[in-house]
């Protein structure tokens, strides 16, 4: 009876696995992502990165190229070792000894390094977005419901990269956005947690400027949509939990070490220049 129990369960978690697979992609679209920070001597500047979102009509997943290669440079065979390798040769050509000093040339260090770390996924007719992300060195996940975000379209239009576009805007998790979106592009996706409308959304920023995901190419594909690449370990929480712990972090950077053994100068000045900013969503407080 056990182990009829046992089989029972099995076809149960397989079942459950194989409906979390995506169909295949109808568009790919690259986007810029760009979010203000404030350097330690006062100035505001954009940390930007390359995100890549493939969707289809019912599901999609939006990620930072930077990450997914690395990603996948560790989760295949021997990618540790390689890694490696590349860290060394890079050392060896970056290094620069003057006048006594030992410095970096930045510029020739060209290593697979992670991006931004988040990640959005809608699975297959899914009312609900799955997001991944890393806080402390712990990956994280948690789900956000689609009908927490609700579109006013407007009677503005512009062309981006050839199509029309109207205007929309939303109040969403505490910032106000406004998104330009492609009818003519019949997905109801968009970079990170901005969909729900009739069309592709191109390029969407919060009323602040501080966030920003602008498209920089759009083309057809018929490619799976690929889960993560690699294995990983994720610690269930919540959306506003999560938040809680990011901004908890920015006020006491030296808890990103669990273990204690990294103490940190000047934290005053870091911790203002950190906090500068709010986080993307902000009705975490």
């Amino acid at each position: 009876m056990k182990k009829i129990f046992i089989l029972i369960l099995f076809c149960i978690a397989t079942i459950t696995s194989v409906a979390q697979t995506m169909q295949h992609a109808r568009i790919k679209a690259s986007y810029k992502y760009t979010e203000l920070r404030r350097h330690v001597d006062g100035h505001d500047f954009e940390d930007s990165d390359n995100m890549l979102l493939l969707a289809s009509p019912t599901g999609s997943r939006f990620f930072s190229l930077k990450t997914e290669e690395y990603d996948s440079l560790m989760a295949s065979p021997g990618g540790k070792e390689k890694y490696s390798q590349l860290l060394n040769a890079a050392a060896s050509t970056a290094l620069i000894i003057e006048n006594g000093s030992l410095t970096v040339d930045r510029n020739k260090i060209n290593l697979p390094s992670y991006g931004k770390k988040f990640q959005v996924t809608r699975y297959d007719n899914n009312d609900f977005l799955t997001i991944t992300d890393n806080a402390a060195q712990e990956d994280f996940s948690y789900t956000v419901p689609l009908s927490d975000l609700e579109w006013e379209i407007g009677d503005s239009s512009k062309i981006i990269l050839g199509y029309e576009c109207m205007v929309a805007s939303a109040y969403y998790h505490g910032r106000k956005w406004k998104a330009w979106f492609a009818p003519g592009i019949p997905v109801q996706s968009g970079p990170w947690q901005l969909m729900g409308l009739p069309g592709l959304i191109m390029d969407a920023e919060t009323d602040s400027g501080e966030y920003r995901f602008e498209i920089t190419g759009i083309e057809n594909t018929n490619q799976p949509i690929p889960n993560r690449p690699g294995n990983r370990s994720y610690s269930k929480t919540t959306r506003k939990n999560f938040r809680k712990f990011q901004w908890e972090l920015l006020l006491n950077p030296e808890k990103q070490w669990p273990d204690g053994t990294v103490k940190l100068l000047n934290l005053d000045t870091s911790v203002k220049a950190k906090t500068a900013h709010d986080l993307i969503e902000t009705d975490y407080k």
